[in-house]
């Protein structure tokens, strides 16, 4: 009874069960929360890595739908928690090769991506005698467009530049047309490889204002953007070739973007069929020539240049 008493109330006992007893208690938070720490870092990972590739395929589409022939070349991700951004360049197939046109930002989270950009193309026309277009961040212009409904007090034309551009180059040029066209009323029995066709997507009150637009203000101002006309790409055209393939593709793109105006340019579209949709006019790619004996064709009523590169 006395050796057990005393064995109970020896301190030094006391102190090493005590000890012992922290030094588990040490270990297991220690476990716990490396277990918590590799646990949330995954978790973390498996989620930012989820936004970032829905964020991409929105942002992509909207590159794509917004940049005739344009696409996400190039993506680096910057994470943190739940989220991140992304550095993104922006590329343009100009028939002989892509070339880097834009840099841009977006961030990717638990909440709807919304764009950081690191600089626009500047705008030029600061008077009533110049169009107010924009250039690309490479210095390229952007693309005019005139809808075939719409009645402009004036039509870009910009064949006499093409003549005086010397050297061996590929134009990218747009076309708009005297009016709406479906596939099987277009003209042209073959177009150069890689025809880019910009789709009617606008309602009619978008059409009414477009056309107050034009009755009402100067000009120089009243035309379609580059980023506002919409379509798709084919890179071989002849009258007979079936264009339901990418017409399909450019209607999941419609519903992938995160813009408003795309979903309600989808939702204009949807359930019509290619040989049903109206055609406004094209972006060609191509030599001087190619380019020119387009434009003189009778349905083309306003030409605009976008980028040239060297042809080799």
């Amino acid at each position: 009874m006395s050796d057990y008493t005393d064995d109970i109330f020896d301190e030094k006992k006391v102190e090493k069960a005590i000890k012992k007893g922290k030094l588990k208690s040490i270990i297991t938070i220690i476990l716990v929360s490396f277990l918590l720490f590799v646990v949330l870092n995954i978790t973390n990972f498996a989620l930012s890595a989820y936004f970032s590739q829905k964020a991409f395929e929105q942002w992509d589409a909207y590159v794509r739908l917004t940049t005739p022939n344009g696409y996400i070349s190039e993506s680096i991700d910057s994470t943190g928690f739940l989220g991140g951004t992304s550095n993104y360049k922006v590329s343009k197939n100009m028939k002989r090769k892509a070339v880097v046109i834009e840099q841009n930002q977006y961030s990717f989270s638990l909440f709807p991506s919304t764009l950081i950009s690191r600089g626009h193309g500047s705008s030029i026309g600061s008077t009533a005698e110049e169009w107010q277009f924009q250039y690309k961040d490479n210095g390229w212009r952007e693309m005019m467009f005139f809808h075939p409904k719409v009645t402009y007090k004036k039509y870009n034309n910009d064949e006499d530049l093409i003549n005086r551009i010397g050297g061996d180059k590929i134009f990218e040029v747009a076309l708009s047309f005297d009016k709406p066209y479906k596939q099987s009323e277009l003209p042209f029995d073959e177009l150069p490889i890689l025809t880019w066709f910009w789709i009617n997507t606008f309602s009619d009150s978008q059409i009414e204002t477009f056309q107050e637009e034009a009755t009402n203000y100067d000009w120089s101002a009243t035309f379609i953007r580059e980023r506002e006309a919409l379509g798709f790409s084919t890179h071989s055209y002849h009258s007979q070739t079936n264009l339901d393939y990418e017409y399909n593709r450019f209607l999941d793109l419609l519903e992938t973007s995160f813009s408003s105006d795309h979903n309600k340019a989808y939702s204009t579209l949807e359930g019509k069929k290619m040989r049903d949709v109206e055609i406004l006019g094209i972006v060609v790619y191509g030599t001087k020539e190619e380019i020119i004996a387009i434009m003189e064709e009778s349905i083309v009523k306003a030409a605009s240049i976008g980028g040239i590169i060297d042809n080799y």
